[in-house]
């Protein structure tokens, strides 16, 4: 633990010109009420368990290597009259952030995916992914993002162009975080310990279910969470703990292994002429406890 402090307070420097602080870890688990099928009186709960750890190794004063992983467990009906499906992802995080001048700075990450039931892994599991972001730092107290997230899943070949935000107050009461499509935050300090916030959450992949004597199938996994929270660090500095309350889309939908679209640029997908197999969930109410090991940077 200590050599991974040492690694991290050489970090901030670098990282200084690009964001305001590092999530090195961070642990969050999600249970929906019980939500129904479209159309009829069956249900399913829907638990989410998330962790995701971020380690850099500084190279030099304007480059760093980033490395870590990506782990999460859902588990929900896939179809009505059903056992649970329990749905593994891994992704491993491999790249480099460079100091490119002193405004800007660039972001490179390699993000290879395994994503499945672990019924039957395959290399068909596997899937390829980057992201390319670069970063405007317009003062001390603002910035800008821009870049482009492209791979394959297993409707086929994706890219997702990317625009963010970071702003925080002369008074650090206000901050807004923001990576479109797929997260935004926004949160007021009301005490030293005590901030309430609204976020919003985009996901999207795709896992392969392997179901004896069936064809594979795949579910593609779009949903959208919106919650408002409370996050509180008297434990400890570093630590913050959040309580989140809010809505989530729940679209899991089921294809046949092979049933594919020609390209998506997000969020338009061409040629997607696929036969969905399952009946659509309803929106629910989650619960969501989440605990973040965070370093503050200091502004320049």
């Amino acid at each position: 633990m200590r050599k991974t402090l040492i690694l991290l307070f050489l970090f901030i420097p670098l990282l200084t010109k690009a964001q305001e602080y590092v999530d090195v870890l961070s642990v969050s688990y999600l249970k929906t009420e019980k939500t129904s099928f479209k159309n009829t009186l069956d249900t399913s709960n829907i638990s989410i368990f998330d962790a995701k750890l971020t380690l850099p190794i500084v190279i030099n004063q304007k480059t760093a290597l980033i490395t870590g992983f990506d782990f999460s467990i859902k588990e929900l009906q896939l179809f009505t009259n059903t056992d649970n499906t329990k749905l593994f992802y891994n992704r491993i995080k491999l790249g480099v952030t460079s100091q490119h001048s002193d405004n800007w700075t660039g972001t490179y990450l390699l993000l290879p995916v395994v994503s499945s039931d672990y019924k039957k892994l395959s290399f068909k599991d596997i899937y390829a992914g980057g992201i390319a972001l670069w970063t405007y730092k317009k003062n001390k107290r603002l910035n800008y993002k821009f870049g482009v997230y492209a791979g394959n899943e297993a409707y086929g070949f994706y890219i997702t162009p990317l625009v963010g935000i970071y702003y925080i107050s002369p008074s650090s009461n206000f901050e807004i975080s923001a990576l479109l499509p797929g997260l935004f935050d926004m949160n007021y300090k009301i005490s030293s310990k005590t901030k309430l916030g609204i976020d919003y959450k985009g996901v999207s992949e795709t896992y392969k279910i392997h179901e004896e004597n069936k064809k594979t199938t795949y579910t593609e996994n779009r949903t959208l969470e919106s919650s408002s929270y409370i996050q509180n660090n008297s434990l400890y500095k570093n630590l913050l703990l959040r309580l989140k309350f809010g809505i989530s889309t729940n679209k899991y939908d089921v294809y046949t292994e092979g049933d594919k679209i020609d390209l998506s640029i997000t969020p338009i997908k061409i040629g997607d002429n696929r036969i969905k197999l399952n009946i659509n969930l309803n929106s629910s109410a989650f619960l969501k406890v989440e605990a973040i090991y965070r370093f503050d940077i200091p502004s320049k």
